[in-house]
């Protein structure tokens, strides 16, 4: 659980980060809208760019440590001495994708406990939904900008498009990072079987 935990807390810092850039940008005039628009997708693009640096990083270390148990597992059958295995570090396809999703369980716990205050209690009790908005301003701040009333009331659930980015930020380079070492292996082993005519 200290891995996974480990892992979220980068984008989740981020967030924060983004947050404060999102809420100066808001304070620019009405009169400059475009250059609103323009300057808040700039900021998600900062933020996916980021994120997706440290992903791609992670998912080469988690293919090397994939390698690394590997001939650790050799060795254990060949000599049947136990050995320790970073097992939580080994690479799965699915954990890059996984490390986003975490990163939005605090959005989608606050978004529910909304939802039934709202339904519950009345608009007014919008608390979650202001927090969730808060810090997670640099999806939100599109929808914020706007002052038509419809748009108001259902921009809090605007902030949900951040789960499918933040997912697919912290998955997709993931497994490009993965690749990388596993094309590097690859020329290993070929180079190994031309040399030695077998694999190992």
């Amino acid at each position: 659980m200290k891995y996974y935990l480990k892992q979220t807390f980068i984008p989740v810092m981020y967030l924060i980060f983004m947050t404060m850039i999102a809420f100066s940008i808001l304070l620019i005039g009405d009169d400059l809208m475009w250059l609103k628009i323009v300057l808040l997708l700039l900021n998600i693009a900062l933020y996916c760019s980021l994120v997706g640096a440290i992903s791609y990083k992670e998912g080469e270390f988690a293919l090397t440590t994939r390698v690394a148990n590997d001939v650790e597992r050799r060795n254990i059958i060949r000599t049947g001495e136990d050995l320790p295995l970073k097992l939580h570090e080994e690479y799965k396809v699915w954990k890059g994708f996984f490390f986003g999703f975490l990163a939005c369980v605090p959005l989608i716990v606050m978004m529910i406990i909304h939802t039934i205050l709202y339904f519950a209690m009345g608009p007014q009790y919008d608390v979650c939904g202001r927090v969730s908005s808060f810090i997670y301003m640099a999806f939100a701040s599109l929808a914020q900008i706007s002052s038509e009333v419809e748009i108001q009331q259902w921009h809090y659930y605007f902030t949900l498009i951040s789960v499918p980015i933040i997912m697919i930020t912290t998955g997709v380079p993931y497994i490009f990072g993965a690749r990388k070492i596993q094309r590097q292996q690859d020329r290993i082993k070929e180079k190994h079987r031309q040399i030695y005519g077998e694999d190992d």
